[in-house]
């Protein structure tokens, strides 16, 4: 997105899920990410992460639906 700031050059792509739980729905968006998510993994840095962080939390805020949560996930 056009307003997000500099770190979402990390996010490759966002779509939105459904969560079912009884009658009860709620909206997740999906942040797919190329940085690598796990400690033991070449190139991991907590900094990079808290930054994906705040931008995944920016397009949510930016949404023009409500956000019940997100979900970060590596690139497939």
């Amino acid at each position: 997105m056009e307003n997000d700031p500099p770190d979402a050059s990390h996010i490759v792509r966002c779509w939105f899920e459904w969560q079912i739980d009884g009658l009860a729905r709620k909206v997740i968006l999906v942040v797919e990410t190329d940085l690598p998510m796990q400690p033991d993994e070449n190139g991991y840095e907590v900094i990079a992460l808290d930054h994906l962080r705040a931008a995944a939390i920016a397009r949510s805020r930016a949404s023009p639906g409500a956000i019940d949560g997100i979900r970060i996930v590596p690139v497939r």
